[in-house]
C-alpha cells in the first residue's frame, strides 16, 4: 500500500516557488506555451521575417508552418481539455491546529489533476483520472483555509504547452484551536463528582414516595431511586428530584489593546475562506488554546461551561437546556468550533478604566460565588488588577491566567493578586501549555 502524502505548513521554506507568468500571458492563457513553444513561435517569426527581406518564398511558408504548428497545439489543448468533475471530501471530523487532517480528491474524468493547495504547503499531490488521491495536511494556524481549487494539467505531445488551468471549486476547511491534554493536572475538576457539585430539589416528596422513571443515558447515578430499582427489577430514578447543577465560568479575554501591546506581540493573519482574514496575536492564540484546553477537561468532567468575554457577551450562539454530561460535552463542542472565526475586538481610542469586567458578567459572577471561575487574561494595568481584587470577597473558587509578554515586569501586579486567595498564574507569551501543566 502506498504512503499517504503529507503536507506540513511548517515546511514552507522546503520547497522552491515557481515564478508566477505575467497576467496580461494569463488572461490570454499564453502561459501555457513551453520554452519550446516560445522558442518555436520566435523562429517562425524570423524566418517570415528574412523572408521578407530576401524574398524567399519557401522560408516565408516554413516560418508560417511552425507558428501554425503551436497555434493549432494551443487551440486543440484548451478544446480538448475536460470541464472535470471534481469531488473534494474531508475525512477528519473537525480538523485542529498540528493534528493531522486527511482530504481525498476524486475525478470522474480521464485528466491529470494536480491538487491546489495554500500557498504555505507547497504544490499538492498529482494523479490521473478517472480515479483519486488522499493526502494528509497538518495546519500551523486556526481558521478556514481555503483547499482548491484544482488545477488540470495540460500538455501536448510534442512539448509545446504545457501549463495549469484552475477546475473545481475551492473548499473551506474549519481548523479550530489546539487542545493539550491535561489529564496530568489534577487541579482541574476533581471536586466535580465528590461533594462540591450541588444539587437542587424540585420536590419535597419523601424518598420512598417520589414520582421514578427508567434510567436514561446521561443520568447522573445520584438520582437512582434504589428502592424502586429493588421492586421494579430495573434501573430506576428520581424524577426531577435531584438534578446537578455543577457549572463553571470560563472568562476569556478578547479586548485587542490587551494582546497587540507593544512591538514584541508577534501578530498573526487568521484566514477566513474568501473572507478578510482575521488579526490576532501569538498571545491570544495560546490563551485561546488554553481555553479548549481547560474547557474539554471540565467538560469530560461533567461540568455545564458558560463561555464569556470580558463584557459578558456569550463567546458561542449555541445554548444548552440540559444538564447532563452528553450537554455538557456539547456545548465545549460548539465553543471549540467557534474557535476556527473566535476574534478579537475592535481596537478601541478610548482610555481603558480600572473596571475591566462589564456589568453583565459582574451579575453573573455574583450569582456564581462557589462555582468555579477560569479567566484567562491579556496584559492589563495595576489599577485594572486591584479593581478585580475586590472581586475575592464574592467570588472565591478562581483559576486566573494572565499572558504577558514580559512576565518579570508584573511582581507588583502579582502581589497585588496574592491576597485574593485565587490561584493566579503569570505566564510569558511564547508559554509551552504542556509544560505548564506538567509542573503543576
Amino acid at each position: 500500500m502506498a504512503q499517504i502524502p503529507r503536507f506540513d505548513s511548517k515546511d514552507s521554506l522546503s520547497w522552491a516557488r515557481t515564478v508566477s507568468a505575467p497576467q496580461n500571458l494569463k488572461k490570454f492563457r499564453l502561459d501555457l506555451l513551453t520554452r519550446r513553444g516560445w522558442c518555436t513561435v520566435l523562429g517562425g517569426a524570423a524566418l517570415i521575417f528574412l523572408a521578407y527581406i530576401l524574398g524567399r518564398h519557401e522560408m516565408m511558408a516554413l516560418g508560417t508552418g511552425l507558428i501554425a504548428l503551436v497555434l493549432v497545439s494551443w487551440l486543440l489543448v484548451l478544446r480538448l481539455r475536460n470541464s472535470s468533475t471534481l469531488t473534494r471530501t474531508l475525512l477528519s471530523p473537525n480538523p485542529v491546529v498540528g493534528d493531522i487532517t486527511r482530504v481525498q480528491l476524486s475525478c470522474a474524468d480521464q485528466a491529470t489533476v494536480q491538487e491546489g493547495l495554500p500557498e504555505e504547503f507547497g504544490p499538492g499531490p498529482e494523479f490521473t483520472g478517472p480515479g483519486g488521491s488522499t493526502y494528509e495536511l497538518v495546519f500551523r494556524n486556526r481558521g478556514f483555509h481555503l483547499v482548491g481549487p484544482a488545477k488540470q494539467i495540460l500538455a501536448d505531445p510534442l512539448g509545446l504547452i504545457y501549463g495549469l488551468v484552475d477546475t473545481g471549486q475551492a473548499t473551506p476547511i474549519p481548523v479550530c484551536a489546539q487542545i493539550h491534554p491535561l489529564e496530568r493536572f489534577a487541579a482541574l475538576g476533581e471536586k466535580m463528582l465528590t461533594g462540591d457539585a450541588r444539587f437542587s430539589r424540585s420536590t419535597t416528596a419523601d424518598y420512598y414516595d417520589v414520582a421514578t422513571r427508567e434510567y436514561q443515558q446521561g443520568d447522573s447515578i445520584r438520582q437512582v431511586h434504589w428502592k424502586a430499582t429493588a421492586r421494579q427489577g430495573k434501573l430506576m430514578v428520581r424524577q426531577e428530584n435531584h438534578v446537578a447543577t455543577a457549572q463553571a465560568l470560563l472568562v476569556l479575554d478578547r479586548t485587542f489593546e490587551h494582546w497587540h501591546s507593544n512591538g514584541a506581540d508577534l501578530r498573526l493573519s487568521i484566514p477566513q475562506g474568501e473572507k478578510p482574514a482575521l488579526q490576532s496575536s501569538r498571545r491570544f492564540e495560546t490563551a485561546l488554546s488554553l481555553a479548549c484546553s481547560i474547557g474539554q477537561r471540565y467538560a469530560s468532567n461533567g461540568y455545564q461551561l458558560l463561555f464569556r468575554d470580558l463584557s459578558g457577551e456569550q463567546l458561542l450562539d449555541a445554548t444548552s437546556a440540559s444538564l447532563s454530561g452528553a450537554s455538557a460535552r456539547s456545548g465545549f463542542e460548539d465553543f471549540h468550533s467557534a474557535s476556527a472565526q473566535m476574534s478579537l475586538s475592535a481596537p478601541s481610542t478610548v482610555v481603558p478604566g480600572a473596571e475591566i469586567l462589564g456589568e453583565e458578567l459582574r451579575k453573573l459572577l455574583q450569582g456564581l460565588p462557589d462555582e468555579p471561575v477560569i479567566m484567562i487574561l491579556g496584559e492589563i494595568h495595576s489599577t485594572q488588577a486591584a479593581w478585580l481584587a475586590t472581586l475575592s470577597r464574592s467570588v472565591r473558587h478562581v483559576e486566573l491566567f494572565l499572558l504577558v509578554s514580559h512576565p518579570e515586569r508584573y511582581q507588583e501586579m502579582q502581589h497585588i493578586l496574592s491576597h485574593t486567595g485565587w490561584k493566579v498564574h503569570c505566564l510569558a507569551a511564547n508559554t509551552n501549555i504542556d509544560d505548564l501543566w506538567s509542573r503543576s
